[in-house]
């Protein structure tokens, strides 16, 4: 069974219920989960960082950036 075959599964169940498994689903996690990826994050967006400061050209205006979201998402 897939995940999305799951979830569509649950979704139907009462709100209560819902709930109750997302703890569940939440106390299965380890704990140090959040910290690795907390720390993955940092990691790259120090890798970002550095690499705008070594490439400064490659920095995109606000607008820039949106209209490149426009356009790959005409592509999906």
């Amino acid at each position: 069974m897939s995940a999305a075959s799951i979830s569509q599964s649950l979704l139907v169940l009462p709100v209560a219920e819902r709930v109750a498994i997302a703890d569940q689903l939440y106390a299965s996690v380890p704990e140090n989960w959040q910290r690795e990826t907390d720390h993955a994050w940092l990691n790259e967006a120090g890798r970002r960082s550095a690499e705008m400061d070594e490439n400064p050209e490659m920095e995109l205006s606000h607008e820039e950036f949106l209209a490149g979201i426009q356009i790959n998402q005409g592509q999906a």
